[in-house]
């Protein structure tokens, strides 16, 4: 939609709202406020332009910019992320003060004409805003007369043209701008080049209002220098330490997590579970923050973490324990863990007795013809498929129970059709005869090639 029509748009909303009695005043009130000034003409009201007019009453105290100008003073070109608000705490910026409108003057001020501190600075600890000082070449500033009107075409000097809501004898809100929890000096960074619109952006093409958080630089700014040959890239260059030499993560503003933008190893929801791969393929960049004992912890702890699953996974897990996963056995061991924990439920046999057990085909864990109805749903087709599924409840006793060839016992053969001539019988019998022992009674049984 081009800006005429922006326009048009905008006088038909302010005219619906003046005939429905919405507000007082008249239709050049109205229009003046919806389309604003005609193109390259001061808003009226405004007291960047018009200073012997009181701030306009659209801003209510606190807010840190024009509405028009977008969400914490970003203009509609600005598309930035949002940072992390554990390194950048929330601020508090109670005033009113627009960076586009000062880089559009005819001779607009440079970086260092208001931020003077910044090409000297070598902490993050260093106030760079602006102090009152920085203002009054060009606004002619008097505490002692607060609705001081400044002379046609000079700034704004009323108190409350930059501090909304202010009022005589009251006290001024404050600014408020945490300690950042990140190294960053200034000066080296200028002097090697660095540009104020390189890290911060360029507040008039941005149509950035008043600056905030979002103008800040990002990791993936820092990275395109600081990638360990141009400059140095390890972490503890910029992120703090703790006395072990890791990057610090615990802060009062919270923790400190990899957002995804280096190495791909974003610490989401599902990561707990799914880390290896970033774990394997570089190791040192896990124990830049985390000791081993943090993955002992939980690797090859006593005590395993309650935490990892989520909510009713006792409900769910036989859907995960199914499919052989071996994340399972990291874990937990399948002849100790889970065939215990199944045992005393009562959900396997030798228990204390269950539904599982029932003689109704509908309450009954295994399907109809589980044992003895051969074809795809016969038991040994599952066996053969994943055994550990089988183990996850099932003892070897329960198993040889049915396939021993004890005198009395049902005999059962659970090798398939020509077993007894396959390299598989010759191969497993050469590397550990005892495992057919378990079945068979003696050595002389032990045949393969027949």
């Amino acid at each position: 939609m081009s800006a005429r029509r922006c326009q048009i748009a905008l006088v038909l909303v302010a005219a619906a709202a003046w005939l429905a009695g919405a507000g007082a005043g008249s239709w050049d009130t109205w229009t003046k406020l919806a389309v604003g000034p005609a193109w390259g003409q001061p808003a009226v009201g405004d007291p960047d332009t018009e200073p012997s007019q009181s701030a306009p009453a659209l801003f209510p105290p606190l807010v840190p910019a024009p509405a028009a100008e977008g969400p914490l003073g970003t203009g509609p070109g600005s598309a930035r992320p949002p940072v992390s608000e554990v390194i950048f705490p929330p601020q508090a910026i109670p005033l009113r003060f627009s960076h586009v409108r000062h880089l559009r003057l005819p001779a607009p001020p440079a970086c260092v004409d208001c931020h003077r501190a910044a090409p000297g600075s070598m902490s993050s600890l260093d106030s760079l805003i602006p102090p009152e000082s920085a203002c009054r070449p060009c606004h002619a500033i008097d505490r002692a007369r607060a609705d001081k009107a400044a002379a046609v075409g000079q700034g704004p000097a009323r108190c409350d043209a930059c501090h909304p809501g202010y009022r005589p004898g009251a006290p001024v809100a404050r600014v408020s701008i945490p300690t950042p929890n990140i190294k960053f000096p200034h000066r080296p960074h200028i002097a090697a080049g660095a540009t104020c619109t390189g890290c911060h952006g360029d507040l008039g093409a941005e149509g950035v209002g008043l600056a905030t958080r979002a103008q800040l630089p990002k990791m993936v700014t820092c990275r395109a220098c600081h990638d360990g040959r141009r400059a140095p890239g390890a972490c503890t260059t910029c992120h703090l330490a703790d006395p072990d030499g890791r990057v610090r993560t615990t802060y009062p503003s919270g923790l400190l997590v990899p957002s995804g933008s280096l190495r791909g190893a974003a610490h989401d929801l599902g990561f707990r579970a799914d880390h290896a791969g970033p774990a394997r393929s570089d190791p040192d960049f896990c124990a830049s923050c985390h000791q081993e004992r943090f993955c002992v912890d939980c690797h090859d702890g006593v005590v395993k973490p309650f935490d990892f699953h989520g909510g009713n996974y006792l409900a769910l897990h036989p859907l995960e324990a199914r499919r052989n996963t071996p994340e399972c056995s990291a874990c937990h061991r399948l002849q100790s863990f889970c065939v215990g924990c199944h045992t005393r439920a009562g959900v396997s046999p030798g228990g204390r007795g269950s539904e599982f057990d029932s003689a109704a085909p509908e309450r009954r864990f295994h399907p109809p013809g589980w044992t003895d109805v051969i074809g795809p749903g016969h038991h040994g087709v599952a066996a053969r498929r994943n055994i550990q599924q089988c183990a996850s409840c099932h003892r070897e006793q329960f198993c040889v129970g049915c396939h021993t060839a004890e005198p009395g016992a049902l005999g059962a053969n659970p090798h398939p059709p020509g077993w007894s001539r396959s390299r598989r019988c010759r191969a497993l019998l050469a590397k550990n005869p005892r495992v057919c022992l378990r079945c068979h009674l003696t050595p002389a049984e032990l045949r393969c090639g027949g």
